[in-house]
């Protein structure tokens, strides 16, 4: 099936850009992605363009949201699409669905019983680490404080040196680091971050786990790529080796989550860290009307570190 049948078949309605985006199957491509540009459904169209017209194993095809209900989302416009046929063989997945998949893996080949994830634990663990250090009852402000520091630390997989001189408003904060992840262990447990931190050591340090990934994955799509932190980033880099078939769509300049390590600089640099990489842009909004689109695009060309387009 060529793309002009597959388009008649399955309603596929894009304009030129969006078209370009769909067919940019081989390689490594940044697709930057103005707000209200079809972003999902190029997304959705181009994993049916995989299937259809490339003949490319769904099970091959790894797709990387920013939260569990997008990839709900992702799946439900897909089998809208498309058919249930191949939607159950295709993976949808959080970066912390990805990291426990490859905990779990390492466990099975390795016999080793993967940690537990700690969830209310995760809290109580940090007043624990607070009041130790500190000699005083932590605040709700304290707790979050505290959270919000120790997950940037693990995104950004900041150094012991790093962390003493991170800008925090907690006192004596690396000892609470420290004393919160001594707490986790012994009490054989692991929050959400550190999945990801787990996961990246295992694909670093076993050939054999990186290898079964990276050949299960073979085309790997990234959603909100402006969102997704160093480590993630780190992760998805080494799961496309030097295959690197790898797809992401974001775009800098809507990049608002710098306090929870979103890490847009990957964007910026991404030609530098892709060899022959392929640059895309979807600049056409179809959400908001012509006086919301002409300010927005006026206020974002100040914007410093972003690749040069507009809405």
């Amino acid at each position: 099936m060529d793309f002009a049948e597959f388009s008649q078949k399955y309603d596929i309605q894009l304009n030129e850009q969006q078209k370009a985006a769909v067919l940019a199957v081989d390689g490594p491509v940044l697709l930057l992605a103005v707000p209200g540009s079809g972003k999902t459904t190029v997304l959705v169209s181009r994993i049916g363009y995989m299937i259809f017209c490339r003949n490319i194993m769904p099970e091959s095809i790894l797709t990387v949201t920013y939260t569990i209900a997008a990839t709900k989302d992702m799946r439900s416009r897909f089998e809208k699409k498309f058919g249930t046929e191949f939607s159950d063989r295709l993976e949808f997945r959080t970066i912390n669905g990805i990291s426990q998949k490859i905990l779990q893996y390492f466990g099975r080949i390795t016999g080793k019983t993967p940690f537990q994830v700690a969830d209310k634990e995760a809290s109580i663990i940090v007043k624990n680490a607070f009041r130790g250090i500190t000699h005083r009852f932590p605040t709700e402000n304290d707790i979050k404080n505290v959270q919000t520091a120790i997950s940037y630390v693990k995104n950004m997989r900041l150094s012991e040196e790093q962390i003493k001189s991170l800008e925090v408003d907690v006192d004596k904060f690396p000892e609470i680091y420290q004393a919160y992840n001594l707490e986790l262990r012994q009490k054989s447990l692991i929050d959400y971050d550190d999945q990801m931190v787990y996961a990246i050591k295992i694909l670093e340090s076993y050939p054999r786990v990186l290898e079964f990934f990276r050949d299960k994955y073979k085309y790997i799509c990234v959603d909100e790529a402006q969102d997704t932190s160093k480590i993630q980033h780190d992760m998805i880099n080494l799961l496309a080796g030097n295959r690197d078939n790898l797809f992401m769509v974001g775009d800098e300049d809507q990049s608002i989550y710098g306090f929870r390590a979103a890490y847009p600089q990957a964007l910026v640099s991404f030609e530098k860290l892709h060899k022959n990489a392929k640059i895309l842009l979807m600049e056409s909004n179809y959400r908001s009307n012509a006086e919301i689109v002409e300010a927005a695009d006026r206020l974002i060309q100040d914007n410093k570190n972003r690749h040069s387009k507009h809405i």
